[in-house]
């Protein structure tokens, strides 16, 4: 299936520089295509050339929308765009539309929405066909592929904003937005400004904290708030390490008992939204217990034939592999492919810059098997013994590494399902290629462009 694919898209290349260049042997000259050859690779040109000016649009809102977006993809906001998302916010007294740097705080969430449907306008001004294999020379190798993400990307991010508006549960997100997209103050007025405003949304978590019904899951928001915490030195930002004190009495006050997991619906909620899969959650555990018996045979095996001495000097490097967190290896010719994952697929692609960049076989096995059991803590109340971790991790760090998966389920998911994908069947290495070359995507994306699951 995989060598159809790429024989497909081989003839489908061919024809179109055939089209453009003409079939003469190489270094002769050839004469431009006339006739209606000539018009369709015209008009394919167009359409390309149509899709990335929408692009162009489409990017410059969503970075507008959100620092994380625009750090993603490596795009900064047009000034244009800014200074019509100001206005908007004059004339309906939006007082939370405040710009920072070149991207809107991240809490002014009736701002965030309306450059996400600007976005989304700007999209559909260009929904004409497109071809499946861009003209030689064009700048989207694949425009219909490239539209399909761009539409999928907007989506995803349009449901971001709308969960993290409800704070509550949702702001572990937020707050590591905060931290990612945290600068050195340019100026002392800086200091004060960014005190004032972390303070005052700190204070809305507070609030929503108070709101918010029984627990749906394990709390992302504690573990999340240390990190800024390190950043908000109380002699620096005294307001905002007051709030942030009131956020932890907040959260201990509710003496309410947390799940262990998540509910399975909410689960598979969000993994149709940010991983783009239809998953059974009640049959998930064993289906992918089956995975970890595969990887775990494929390990030991590489393992036993490695001996002693090279098997430490495995464990050891794989140890410090575990669950990274990476982009994807980038791509030519595509803006949306080439961009680093949302939180939920950055596990996922941490496997595969793994699997493709670690010149041992043996670790790659090692490190893949090993994401897989720490994973399933996630999805099952009980999970794997650790004794099965081949890596040999240190009790802490397997603590922290499932505390993880229970409390980011969908990052964990994306981590698992990308291993099932790769080893699911025969031709690991074939397929790790593939996906090397088509870059970040969501899951079922990756999966129908790797004939898998």
């Amino acid at each position: 299936m995989r060598a159809a694919a790429l024989a497909a898209r081989a003839a489908a290349l061919a024809a179109c520089a055939a089209a453009l260049a003409g079939c003469g042997a190489a270094g002769s000259a050839v004469r431009a295509p006339d006739g209606p050859g000539a018009q369709a690779v015209a008009e394919a040109r167009a359409q390309t050339t149509e899709l990335a000016q929408a692009e162009e649009d489409v990017l410059g809102w969503m970075a507008a929308a959100d620092p994380r977006v625009a750090a993603r993809a490596n795009v900064a906001a047009p000034a244009a765009v800014l200074a019509r998302i100001g206005t908007v916010a004059v004339l309906s007294e939006d007082t939370t539309a405040v710009i920072r740097g070149a991207s809107l705080d991240l809490f002014a969430f009736k701002a965030r929405a309306f450059a996400l449907d600007e976005a989304g306008k700007a999209l559909a001004a260009s929904q004409g066909p497109l071809p499946e294999v861009g003209p030689l020379g064009s700048a989207v190798a694949r425009p219909r592929l490239e539209r399909e993400l761009l539409d999928r990307l907007l989506g995803e991010e349009q449901a971001r904003a709308r969960e993290e508006s409800r704070l509550g549960d949702a702001s572990g997100e937020l707050v590591r937005g905060l931290v990612s997209t945290w600068a050195p103050p340019a100026r002392p007025q800086d200091v004060q400004d960014r005190d004032a405003a972390v303070a005052k949304h700190l204070l809305a978590i507070r609030d929503s904290l108070k709101e918010v019904g029984p627990r749906v899951g394990p709390p992302d928001l504690d573990v999340s708030l240390y990190p800024l915490e390190r950043l908000l030195v109380p002699t620096e930002y005294p307001r905002a390490s007051a709030a942030m004190a009131q956020v932890r009495v907040a959260i201990d006050a509710d003496m309410r008992a947390v799940p262990k997991l998540r509910d399975a619906r909410d689960v598979a909620a969000a993994a149709k939204v940010h991983l783009g899969v239809d998953v059974d959650m009640v049959g998930l555990p064993a289906r992918l217990e089956r995975l970890e018996a595969r990887l775990h045979d494929e390990a030991k095996k590489v393992l036993d034939e490695a001996g002693a001495d090279a098997r430490r000097d495995v464990e050891a490097k794989a140890k410090a592999l575990l669950l990274v967190e990476q982009p994807c290896p980038p791509v030519a010719d595509s803006r949306v492919r080439s961009m680093e994952p949302p939180p939920e697929r950055a596990g996922a692609c941490g496997l595969v810059r793994v699997l493709s960049e670690e010149p041992s076989q043996a670790v790659a096995l090692v490190v893949a098997h090993d994401d897989v059991l720490l994973a399933l803590a996630g999805f099952q109340p009980s999970p794997p013994a650790r004794t099965g971790l081949f890596s040999h991790p240190e009790d802490d760090d397997v603590d922290a590494l499932e505390r993880r998966a229970r409390e980011r389920p969908v990052w964990a998911l994306g981590v698992v399902l990308a291993a099932e994908i790769l080893f699911e069947k025969e031709g690991t290495a074939q397929r790790l290629a593939a996906w090397k070359e088509l870059g970040e995507a969501p899951l079922d994306v990756v999966a129908r462009e790797l004939g898998g699951r």
